[in-house]
């Protein structure tokens, strides 16, 4: 059993922990692939974003009108295909699972984080003021969504970019075993 110099957790507890976070990424891309291609759908119905699928008047505000929302709506669909297809990898595991990951986790948390903010900010703003079109009806959906999945990111990137993550690779790389064989070897 080989530990980490750092942590001293055993690598095989780590590969496992690589796995686990594998599944949780898997996972979040089945959830987030299902949540962004079902507002998908219903944008090409020919109705704009605020009466959609979260039915969020966030979405009638500039500068997040409905080109910044189609944009937005695009990218965290890229983020779900992308984690997913990152936590396949981390079940083998292999190193370009741990990249792909915790690059969508940056961008994803990005682009929940603007939204979630000028959400919670028009929640204030408007909450007294609940009439026709202003109407706050399923905001707090969105908003947990959101919040959601900023969590899941921040997690998987805070486990991904850890030091035993980091000692995993470099133990997989250059096993502690093989240089003193080397050395063995090349001695006379």
């Amino acid at each position: 059993m080989h530990a980490t110099r750092s942590t001293l957790i055993p690598i095989e507890k780590v590969a496992l922990l690589l796995r686990l976070a594998g599944v949780v990424s898997i996972a979040s891309g089945l959830i987030g692939g299902y949540v962004w291609t079902v507002d998908i759908l219903d944008r090409e119905d020919g109705d704009n974003l605020r009466w959609g699928f979260f039915n969020n008047p966030f979405m009638q505000f500039p500068p997040f009108h409905e080109t910044f929302l189609d944009i937005s709506l695009w990218v965290l669909f890229a983020c779900s295909a992308v984690v997913g297809f990152g936590g396949l990898m981390l079940l083998v595991p292999l190193r370009w699972g741990v990249a792909l990951v915790t690059w969508q986790a940056r961008v994803s948390i990005i682009t929940n984080s603007v939204i979630a903010f000028f959400i919670i900010a028009m929640m204030f703003v408007f909450a007294k003021r609940q009439w026709g079109e202003f109407n706050l009806g399923g905001t707090f959906e969105a908003l947990l969504l959101r919040l959601g999945s900023i969590a899941v990111d921040l997690m998987l990137w805070t486990f991904l970019s850890s030091s035993p993550v980091s000692e995993f690779w470099l133990s997989r790389s250059h096993p502690p075993h093989r240089a003193f064989e080397v050395i063995l070897k090349d001695s006379p």
